[in-house]
């Protein structure tokens, strides 16, 4: 197979933005290897509006005309293209990616991560961007979407040998880094220059419960409203206790392990090590009681201070600091 395109479809919480990043920032060292990440429409470093024209969303695609403007943008036949969204994994149909990236000339890269920590995570997210207010066990028990389910959809319309699959893991890359694994991928490009990496903390411990807290008094689209999730993004830069890892205990490690059993053994199947699940996981406790007054108390005093967006919804909670 002649690869033109290379499609790094994700998956989320695998280092994507640290990887979009180096392919912004690195275009010249990219052009001399013959290779293009292309300036379009990019959001965030990432071709996210283009994942979302091929999903068909109805307000976040793009302008009328995209295709001809896309065919311009890699129609250099000595080129090769990287595509960056960790959108497409889970969002595009594969049949409608083909249209765009042809089976036989595309090249795809997915990286998976083992499924307890890759749920926190994605978690820990949803709670700060919308207005989810489930534990995080019924969390679990309510979005159990195997990867193997996704998976089968690109092999039925690209192959499984045009699939690259890595784990998310740091003893798999060299040096540790997923941007160097990347770049092998890629077959190595010279001259890459490392920028520094994102700072995209992951909110934890009682920040992450008193957000959950305040989700029952917001509707989907007040909590998802900009500036808020940055709001609370920013508060994990406050204190080490909310941001991190929280504490997950052996009981929600072994639900993880049975609900997800049989998508492991597929993956394993396909040659994919994601490494065991682990029997519990070290972290910040949500909520942790003997400090949640003093923490939420912190939170307000921040949040009158600085006249954050969520204060009228945060004033409705009974708990709210006078």
């Amino acid at each position: 197979m002649t690869t033109r395109f290379l499609l790094h479809i994700g998956a989320n919480k695998t280092g994507t933005s640290s990887i979009q990043r180096m392919l912004v920032d690195n275009t010249s060292a990219l052009s001399d290897a013959g290779w293009s990440y292309p300036d379009f429409h990019l959001q965030h470093c990432a071709h996210h509006a283009l994942a979302y024209a091929l999903a068909g969303h109805p307000t976040r695609g793009l302008p009328d005309g995209w295709r001809g403007a896309w065919g311009q943008a890699t129609a250099d036949p000595a080129r090769r293209y990287v595509i960056s969204s960790e959108l497409f994994f889970r969002n595009v149909p594969p049949q409608a990616a083909a249209q765009v990236f042809p089976p036989g000339e595309t090249q795809i890269v997915l990286y998976l991560r083992e499924h307890l920590s890759y749920l926190a995570s994605w978690y820990a997210q949803a709670v700060q961007e919308r207005n989810l207010t489930a534990s995080f066990d019924d969390y679990i028990r309510l979005f159990p979407q195997a990867f193997d389910t996704f998976l089968r959809r690109w092999e039925a319309v690209y192959g499984a040998e045009a699939i690259t699959l890595r784990p998310f893991r740091r003893d798999a890359f060299p040096g540790g880094d997923i941007r160097q694994d990347f770049l092998a991928q890629m077959g190595g490009v010279d001259g890459i220059r490392m920028p520094v990496a994102d700072s995209n903390l992951t909110i934890s411990g009682n920040l992450l419960f008193f957000k959950r807290l305040l989700n029952h008094v917001m509707s989907y689209e007040e909590a998802h409203a900009s500036p808020i999730p940055d709001e609370f993004g920013a508060y994990a830069e406050l204190t080490e206790t909310f941001r991190g890892r929280f504490q997950t205990g052996p009981e929600t490690a072994a639900l993880v392990a049975q609900i997800f059993a049989k998508d492991r053994t597929a993956l394993e199947t396909r040659g994919l090590d994601l490494g065991p699940v682990p029997k519990y996981v070290t972290g910040q406790p949500c909520p942790n009681f003997e400090t949640l007054q003093d923490e939420v108390a912190l939170i307000a005093q921040v949040a009158e201070e600085t006249g954050k967006a969520f204060l009228p919804y945060a004033r409705r909670l009974p708990v709210w600091p006078n």
